[in-house]
């Protein structure tokens, strides 16, 4: 039996940095083997977003974004959504391996 696909949503403001932050992860996962949906949206499709329509596991919430995680996990708690921060510091240093690490332990423990 293969691993489930893990399905991602990085959230940010306008999609600078995380377009350069979404390629990294994305490499990190086909390194690792595993098979990962990722896309990035900005906060305002996130607030638009549907839940039942398009499911996820993860949302990352970009350090810019930050204020808007709450009205995030509102939304997202009843679909079982796991919605975490992205950490500053391997945000800025656009370390796709460490969030991809955070994002298989998230998805791990959800498991």
């Amino acid at each position: 039996m293969s691993e489930k696909t893990i399905k991602v949503v990085l959230v940010c403001a306008a999609g600078m940095s995380s377009s350069l932050l979404e390629e990294k992860i994305r490499q990190a996962a086909a390194a690792s083997g595993r098979q990962m949906e990722l896309k990035a949206v900005d906060a305002t499709t996130m607030s638009l977003w549907d839940y039942a329509k398009d499911t996820m596991d993860v949302i990352l919430v970009a350090p810019q974004v930050r204020f808007k995680k709450r009205g995030i996990i509102q939304q997202a708690e009843p679909y079982g959504v796991i919605v975490q921060d992205i950490d500053t510091i391997a945000y800025g240093m656009v370390d796709g391996e460490k969030i991809f690490n955070q994002v298989l332990d998230a998805f791990d423990k959800k498991e």
